[in-house]
C-alpha cells in the first residue's frame, strides 16, 4: 500500500481533535474485513460526533461528506460508521482515517476558535507537517519510473544502465509502410531501429505507435544513436536514406525518412525516457523458454518450444510453417542463438505445417442491401474469421459460438449457420464440427484457416462457361447454350430453396450435386442436342438414369465450367475426373456468361 499524502485541512483537524480530547486519525481498512455491509466499528464508543473522515479516492486525498457519504449508526449509543447508498466510496485496498469525539471525552483546552492561541499554534504546526507530507510523497514517487521526474528519473533508469539522451543528435521522421495484403493491428515499439543501406548510420524511434488495420502508413520521430560530437557520427542524412529495418516487423513492408534529418539541441524528455526504459524492461527477458518463443515470434512465426522429457539441457523447437526461405531460416537461427540460455543446446528446429481448417457458412443478410454492400459484408466476415484463426492459441480447439458472434457483429448480417468444418488429416478429409460441445475439434494441432465457403442467398454464385472449338469446326450456338443453362439454373435454384429432409434418399440428394457430365448433358453443341437437367434427375430418382457424356463424347469441342463464390473461392470442372460441385442449402446460381473460344489447328 503506497503512503497517502495528508493535506493541511486534514492535519489541522487531526491536531484539533486530539487536543480537544477526541480520537484523531483512527485507521480503518476499506472495504471492511467483513465485506458487507460497509460498516466500521469505532474503537471508543459511544460516539458523540464524527468530526471528519479522510481517505483516498482515485489515488488522491479526499474528504468524505457527513450525512451524504457516511453516517453514525446504532443510536441512541452510536458506535458504528456506515457508508450510505450512492456514496463516494474510498479506493479499494486503502485506509480511511476517522476523527471523532467520544461521549466521555474531556479536555482543559476548549478554545479552538480562529484567532485563539491554541488554534494559531495548531495551524502553524499543521502547515509544517503538511509540507513534510508533501515532501515524503515526492520522495516516494521519485523511486518509480512512472512518477519520477528530472534527475530522480535519471537515477531510477540508471539502475538499468540507461542514460538520458542529450541534445546534439540528428533527428527526423521515419515512415513505416504496411505490407500489401497484411491485416490486423501492427505495433511498432519505441526503440525500433532503422539504418541506411550501408549500415553506417543507425536511428531509433522515440515513441511506441500502433498502425490501425485501415491505415497503410504511419510516421514517428527517430534519432541518431550517436552524438554529433562522436567521431563515428555521420551527421544529418538526406531524405530516403533510412530504408532498412534492423529487426523485421511482421506486416511492415518498408521504412524510409521522407525528409532530411537535422541536429537538435533538445535533450530527451521525461516521457521519452520513461518509454525507452519500459521497452528495455519488456524486451530484457533472456535465457528462458519465453525469450526463445519471443525471438521466434518476432520473425512472424509461431512455434512450440519445449524441454523434452529425459533430456535436461536440451530445447526442442517445432515451427508451424509451410516452408521457410533461406533468409527467414538464417534470421530465425540467429534470433534463437541470441536468446538461448548458456549451456543449453537447441536441437535443429523441425517444421510442422499447420492443418488447414475449411469452413462452410450460410449467411442471412438484411433484405434490400445493395450488391456492393453484400460483397463488403462477406469480405468483412472473411477478415474476422481469418483474424480469429490467426489469434487462436496453438493447439487449442475452436469455438463455434465465438465464430458465430464475430460474424453476427458484421453490419448487414442477421443470421449465420456453420454448415461444415473439415480438414485433411493424413490424406483423409475429416469432419471437425462438433455441435454437441460447440467446438471445432482441432485441438492438439497447429491450424490456419483454409477454404472459407460463404453462401448468401442474396448474393448468388456465378457460373461461367467457356466452349473451345477448332477453328475449322462450326462454333457453338452461344444463345442456345445460354438458354439451356438458364433453364437448368432456374430448376436448381428452385430445388435448393429448401432444406433437404433428414430421410432424403441418395437419389434426391444427388439433385444438388453437379458433375461435369451433368452440366455437359444440359448444353447443346453441334452434333449433340441439349437435355433438361430436371428430366435427368427424375430419371435418377426413378432408377433409370441415362448415360452422361464425357470429354470424348463432345470432342473436338472442349467445355469448362467455373463456379465463383463472392468469397473468392472458385471451382473448375473441365473433365469427368474433376471433383463434383455440391450446392450448399439455399445457395443460388447465376449465369455469368458463355464464351465461344476458337482454337487454331496446327498444320
Amino acid at each position: 500500500m503506497s503512503p497517502r499524502r495528508r493535506v493541511f485541512p486534514e492535519v489541522l483537524e487531526n491536531l484539533l481533535t486530539s487536543v480537544s480530547g477526541g480520537v484523531a486519525a483512527e485507521p480503518h481498512p476499506f472495504p471492511p474485513p467483513n465485506g458487507s455491509p460497509l460498516q466500521h466499528d469505532l474503537q471508543r464508543p459511544p460516539v458523540a460526533d464524527v468530526v471528519s473522515v479522510y481517505g483516498s479516492r482515485d489515488g488522491q486525498p479526499h474528504l468524505f461528506r457527513k450525512g451524504i457519504d457516511y453516517e453514525l449508526l446504532d443510536a441512541p449509543q452510536p458506535r458504528t460508521l456506515g457508508w450510505k447508498e450512492g456514496a463516494e466510496l474510498p479506493d479499494e485496498g486503502s485506509l480511511i482515517q476517522v476523527n471523532y469525539r467520544p461521549e466521555a471525552a474531556g479536555s482543559v483546552l476548549t478554545d479552538l476558535h480562529a484567532g485563539s492561541v491554541v488554534r494559531t499554534l495548531s495551524e502553524s504546526i499543521s502547515l509544517e507537517l503538511a509540507g513534510l507530507y508533501a515532501q515524503l510523497e515526492s520522495v516516494y514517487q521519485s523511486g518509480f519510473v512512472d512518477t519520477a521526474t528530472g534527475s530522480s528519473l535519471d537515477n531510477v533508469v540508471a539502475l538499468l544502465g540507461i542514460e538520458r539522451v542529450s541534445g546534439g543528435r540528428a533527428v527526423g521522421e521515419v515512415e513505416f509502410t504496411r505490407s500489401p495484403g497484411s491485416r490486423g493491428i501492427i505495433n511498432i515499439p519505441a526503440g525500433t531501429r532503422v539504418t541506411t543501406n550501408d549500415r553506417v548510420a543507425e536511428y531509433e524511434t522515440t515513441a511506441s505507435l500502433t498502425l490501425p488495420e485501415t491505415q497503410n502508413t504511419i510516421r514517428v520521430v527517430a534519432r541518431d544513436l550517436l552524438e554529433a560530437s562522436d567521431p563515428e557520427a555521420r551527421g544529418p542524412l538526406p531524405a530516403d536514406t533510412l530504408s532498412v529495418l534492423v529487426a523485421p516487423i511482421a506486416g511492415i513492408e518498408g521504412v524510409t525518412n521522407p525528409a532530411p534529418t537535422a541536429v537538435t539541441a533538445q535533450d530527451e524528455t521525461d516521457d521519452e525516457l520513461r518509454v525507452r526504459a519500459k521497452n528495455f524492461l519488456h524486451g530484457s527477458e533472456r535465457a528462458t523458454l519465453g525469450a526463445i518463443k519471443e525471438a521466434i515470434a518476432r520473425q512472424g512465426i509461431s512455434a512450440d518450444v519445449v524441454e523434452p522429457e529425459g533430456a535436461p539441457g536440451y530445447v526442442e523447437i517445432t515451427l508451424h510453417a509451410e516452408t521457410l526461405s533461406p533468409e527467414q531460416e538464417q534470421r530465425l537461427l540467429t534470433a534463437i542463438e541470441e536468446s538461448r540460455p548458456a549451456g543449453v543446446k537447441v536441437l535443429p528446429p523441425r517444421v510442422q505445417p499447420p492443418r488447414k481448417v475449411n469452413l462452410e457458412l450460410r449467411l442471412t443478410t438484411v433484405g434490400g442491401l445493395l450488391e456492393q454492400d453484400l460483397r463488403a459484408a462477406q469480405r468483412l466476415v472473411r477478415e474476422k474469421i481469418e483474424d480469429y484463426f490467426a489469434r487462436l492459441p496453438v493447439r487449442e480447439a475452436g469455438s463455434i459460438n465465438r465464430i458465430v458472434g464475430l460474424v453476427l457483429g458484421v453490419p448487414g448480417v442477421e443470421d449465420v449457420r456453420l454448415l461444415s468444418s473439415t480438414w485433411l488429416a493424413d490424406g483423409v478429409v475429416e469432419d471437425v464440427l462438433d455441435t454437441s460441445t460447440g467446438q471445432l475439434e482441432i485441438g492438439g494441432y497447429p491450424t490456419v484457416l483454409g477454404d472459407l465457403q460463404i453462401v448468401d442467398p442474396n448474393l448468388p454464385t456465378l457460373l461461367s462457361v467457356t466452349v473451345s472449338h477448332p477453328d475449322d469446326e462450326d462454333p457453338p450456338n452461344v444463345p442456345e447454350v445460354q438458354s439451356a443453362l438458364s433453364d437448368a439454373l432456374m430448376y436448381l435454384n428452385s430445388a435448393n430453396a429448401t432444406e433437404l429432409p433428414p430421410d432424403a434418399t441418395a437419389a434426391e440428394q444427388s439433385r444438388r450435386v453437379l458433375s461435369y457430365g451433368k452440366l455437359l448433358h444440359v448444353i447443346p453443341l453441334p452434333g449433340k442436342p441439349g437435355a433438361a437437367l430436371e428430366e435427368f434427375d427424375d430419371a435418377v430418382v426413378a432408377g433409370t438414369p441415362p448415360d452422361l457424356p464425357d470429354e470424348t463424347a463432345v470432342s473436338p469441342y472442349g467445355v469448362q465450367f467455373v463456379f465463383t463464390l463472392e468469397s473468392g473461392l472458385s471451382r473448375i470442372l473441365a473433365g469427368t475426373a474433376d471433383e463434383d460441385y455440391t450446392l450448399m442449402p439455399f445457395e443460388r446460381l447465376s449465369l455469368s456468361g458463355v464464351e465461344a473460344q476458337p482454337e487454331v489447328v496446327d498444320g
